[in-house]
This record gives C-alpha cells, structure tokens and sequence, in this order.
C-alpha cells in the first residue's frame, strides 16, 4: 500500500517493512511515556498528526520552519499508520524511522526524490520526536541509517528547463493557474510555494512602485527577500494578477495543500518539475550579472573559468573573480540561500570539467499532451 501523496511527498514503503524481530537494545524499543502521561506523550490530542502539529508549534522555531516541520510529520504519521498500524508516539522506534526513510531512499533510487527531500522529511521526524520526549529521542541518520544518499550541492548536468519545454508545457497544461505559477518561478526565481502564496496583484503594484517585489510568503525560515522585476517578470505578474480570485495565486476556495496536490500531480503526469524554472532563472540571471554564459552551460573547465571570463570580457583575471564572486552574492541573496555553496548548485558542476555542448539540453517530451496532436 503507498500513501496517496503527491509525488513530492509520497512514500512508498516497497521492501521495506519493519523486522519482526528488532534487535534488544533500548533504541529499539517502543517509547514509554516516562515523565509524561496520557496518549501521545501527553501532547493534548489523541491523533497522532495532531499532537505532532502540536509539537511543532510548541518547538520555538520560526513561524515557517514550525510549519514546514508540521506538514512534513503529517506526512510520516500517515505512512506510519497505512503501513504499520502505529497511532501513537509512544509505539514509534528508531527501526520505523530507519523504515521509513529506506522508503523514501527507494523513491530517490527511481529518480522519484530527490535526495536533499528525503533527508529533510527524515530529519523532521527526528525533530519532532526529540523535542516529544524532551530529548531522550535517539536520532536516525538520514545517510548512515537509513542508506539515502547524501547531498550533492553541485549537480552533475543542468537542471534548468529549457525555453522549448517551457513552451510546450504552456501549450499542454489546462489549468491556466499552474501556466501562471511556472512564469513566475521562471521569471522571478521564486520556489514553488513561494509562487503559490504570492498575493500577485500586491506584488504588481509594488513592481510598478519600486521595479521590485518583496518575497516573503512560503519562504525558507520566514526570511525576506527582494527580486528585481524584469520586463519579462512584470507580464507574468500582470498575467497572474488577472488569475487571482482571492489574498494569494491559491484559488480561494482551496487550501494550500489541495492545491499543492493538485498542481503535483499535473507535474508528475506530464513529467516535469517546477523547479526547473528556478534553475532557468539563476543561470539567465548570472549571464545577466556577469556577460557570459552561466558555467554548467559551457565545455569550460572550473580551473580555467577565470581565465575563460576574463578572455571574454577583455578584462583581467582578478577583475573577473571578483565579478563572479559579485553574482554569486547577488543570486544569493535573490534566491533566498545564506551559502554560496547552495547557490552555485544552479549553474555549477561537481566535475573537473563541465559539460561538453554549448547548447542547453535537449527539452525532455512532454508526456500525455492533448494538444501535441
């Protein structure tokens, strides 16, 4: 059985049941309440997705993380349920994390998750857990423990979505709200629930005012941030401005998670990821800040990129690392990311050398296309 999720979410247990026979150490053993009483753990609720919620919002941590921390426990509570009967967190042992993530590593496998997604779920459940049983909770390694590989801040190929299936995907989509939403990660950089929570007809006025937005809703740890609007930018906000019916891009009579839902599984039947679009937006933006091509999309060597840029700009080598250095700290900042490291995952490569074309990857087709004839 598998958890009726979106694919972003869903964690299929395939192969990964839990031993009949735990090993005898205490870390495997079922929780007894200890020092609190009543179901739970004495969290107020005997539903399990509730008390975690609870937890959540008892941690202390940034209104957003509380959130995210919530949405990500509810996620385990049902697979825990759907798929070993638990129900409450006095019954949860490390060997149903350890399953639990080896489901999730199972979908990483199938190119189904990333990695960097099954960790943070993992790690969220460690959370709650600890802060549940007032630290007593032994955490489980998201790599160690349950086998999921660890995270490539550096990926190996381009990410971003190509012009030609952005423009497919406009002609294949129905749901003109979705069509909306990927314009605004494409021209704005913004992440997916950040485009969703995003009172587009606000931020319009703001980008008439100011040439700018202010992205603060469904962003990482709460933290604001301010994106320059482009003429390219500023159409897609007119476009979703004239789509809203309601404070948000949500449609006013959906939550936000129905409407995750619902714009994820548009995404997992004609196969593609929003996230793409945010990719596209970091490697046009770096052209932008610097004059030339973002790296990923060159045959240039990482040893001789300095020399690549100076030679192309007509500058010198110092001068050229330090216009670099300036787009990283630019794109930083717009995407949202403290680290460098993190940031360079969008236009950077793992490898000694980068990819061998010139040109942008191929655009991947477009699955179930009623209009591709």
């Amino acid at each position: 059985m598998s958890i009726d999720l979106p694919d972003e979410y869903q964690a299929n247990q395939t192969g990964t049941g839990i031993c009949s026979s735990p090993p005898d150490d205490q870390a495997s053993r079922p929780l007894t309440a200890g020092r609190k009483r009543g179901r739970n753990l004495g969290l107020g609720s005997r539903n399990l997705t509730r008390a975690g919620k609870t937890c959540a919002h008892q941690s202390g941590k940034a209104f957003a993380t509380r959130g995210t921390l919530a949405e990500r426990w509810s996620v385990f509570a049902k697979w825990l349920e759907q798929t070993q009967g638990g129900k409450r967190m006095e019954d949860i042992n490390r060997d149903h994390v350890m399953a639990y993530g080896q489901a999730l590593k199972a979908r990483v496998e199938r190119d189904e998750l990333k990695a960097s997604t099954a960790q943070l779920y993992v790690s969220a459940v460690n959370s709650i857990m600890t802060s549940a049983t007032q630290g007593e909770w032994q955490t489980v390694s998201p790599t160690r423990d349950c086998g999921i590989p660890k995270r490539r801040y550096i990926p190996e190929t381009s990410k971003a979505m190509p012009q030609a299936q952005h423009d497919q995907l406009q002609a294949c989509i129905d749901d003109e709200r979705i069509v909306a939403l990927l314009n605004l990660q494409r021209t704005l950089g913004l992440r997916f629930k950040e485009s969703a929570l995003l009172d587009a007809q606000k931020a319009l006025g703001q980008a008439h005012r100011e040439n700018r937005i202010t992205v603060f809703s469904g962003t990482k740890g709460g933290k604001r941030r301010h994106v320059l609007v482009s003429t390219e930018a500023m159409a897609a906000l007119e476009t979703a401005a004239s789509l809203q019916d309601g404070r948000l891009m949500i449609p006013a009579n959906l939550r936000y998670v129905d409407f995750r839902d619902h714009c994820y599984r548009q995404a997992q039947q004609l196969q593609f990821q929003f996230h793409g679009q945010r990719h596209n937006y970091a490697q046009q933006r770096y052209q932008a800040l610097t004059g030339v091509p973002a790296p990923i999309n060159t045959d240039i060597a990482k040893s001789a990129w300095p020399a690549y840029m100076a030679m192309q700009l007509h500058i010198d080598e110092s001068t050229a690392e330090k216009l670099d250095q300036r787009a990283r700290r630019i794109l930083s900042q717009e995407l949202g990311h403290e680290r460098l490291e993190v940031v360079c995952l969008y236009w950077l490569n793992r490898s000694r050398r980068w990819p061998t074309t010139m040109s942008a990857k191929a655009p991947k087709p477009i699955a179930a296309c009623r209009s591709a004839g």
